[in-house]
């Protein structure tokens, strides 16, 4: 059963690898070249959104730009590229290849829930929390506006649970009541995603074998990000532990426990050591957000060598997911940066090139 669908996925065959392999390859070639990104940051938030008028994202350009301009015009037109183009992959899909980007696209489901309960925590209108959303999962729109008109978090959770999804546990919500502190829900559906992600994808198969491969090594990442993250605010180890996410690959529970007593320059040196990368950029003062940044970019790295070795396989489909995304990301990036008059060098900093 998928997280976030209340439906099961049954494959119906194989998946048609060949066909959707080489329908990626194309779309990877229209993805901005990492030398455009240094000339946008020399534009103006009006310059950037002609010249992405002239690529890829000129269909939402065009549609949007009656209604939007500048730095609005750019921020909706991405998101709608985003989900315009993650749809058209699970359009090119069958069989088994299907069920597996299906259940990988469900992040966006769990990202919606996040930019929803904040929303309406903080009591921003329905329509403002819809604009910021992503229907690049298996919510529908009706759903979402659904989500986004609750007037209480609390809400928001007893309509996912009406539609059988999973449920923040007991104890956890009465700390919620008390703190009004979202962190453990985010926490809770973000682990609840990747631990139904790796039950969905269990078998012998070589499809499913090469999935799980990166999945572990996804979750893997995401633990150093959250674990670096906590460290670097001065969380207890015990408490650290109740956020990584179980299922990994080279970060073990017992290694994290180990990893999570450290302090923070032991820890980054046995992250990298697990993930036997050197993480360029990543040591004790760059800070949380650079430090994710270069997990990032070591998890691009991951899925682009794995998408050469296994090229008729889903991971050239979730290699080009997760490239999307950090083009979206870096033009975002660029724009908020121009908006709050950050120097170049350190959006360059932040984009980590």
């Amino acid at each position: 059963m998928s997280f976030l669908s209340g439906i099961v996925r049954l494959p119906v065959d194989r998946g048609n690898y060949p066909y959707v392999t080489a329908r990626v390859k194309g779309k990877k070639k229209n993805l901005l070249s990492s030398d455009t990104y240094p000339k946008l940051m020399k534009m103006e938030p009006s310059q950037i959104a002609r010249l992405l008028g002239e690529t890829t994202y000129r269909e939402e350009m065009v549609a949007l730009a009656p209604k939007y301009s500048g730095s609005e015009l750019i921020e909706k037109a991405l998101n709608m590229n985003l989900a315009r183009n993650y749809r058209a992959i699970l359009s090119f899909c069958k069989g088994d290849l299907k069920h597996m980007v299906e259940e990988y696209l469900d992040m966006w489901d769990v990202r919606n829930i996040k930019t929803v309960i904040r929303g309406v925590e903080h009591g921003i209108p329905p329509e403002e929390v819809l604009e910021s959303v992503i229907p690049a999962g298996s919510f529908s729109e009706d759903f979402l506006r659904e989500l986004a008109g609750q007037d209480r978090t609390e809400a928001v959770i007893d309509a996912l649970a009406r539609k059988g999804f999973a449920v923040p546990p007991a104890d956890l919500m009465e700390r919620f009541s008390k703190s009004r502190d979202l962190s453990e829900i985010e926490d809770f559906y973000d682990r609840e995603y990747y631990v139904t992600l790796l039950d969905a994808i269990k078998g012998n198969s070589k499809p499913m074998k090469i999935y799980r491969m990166f999945i572990r090594k996804e979750i893997d990442v995401v633990n150093s990000k959250n674990l670096l993250k906590l460290k670097l605010e001065g969380m207890k180890p015990e408490k650290i532990m109740g956020y990584m996410i179980p299922g990994g690959s080279a970060l073990t529970e017992e290694r994290l426990k180990e990893i999570s007593r450290m302090d923070t320059k032991e820890a980054l040196d046995a992250i990298k050591e697990a993930l036997r990368d050197d993480l360029r950029g990543v040591i004790p003062d760059a800070g949380a957000q650079r430090i994710a940044l270069e997990l990032d970019r070591y998890l691009m790295r991951t899925s682009e060598k794995l998408s050469r070795i296994y090229p008729l396989s889903v991971l050239p489909v979730i290699d080009f997911i997760i490239r999307k995304k950090k083009e979206v990301d870096f033009i975002r990036i660029i724009v908020k940066g121009k908006d709050n008059n950050l120097p170049e060098s350190m959006i360059k900093e932040l984009l980590v090139l």
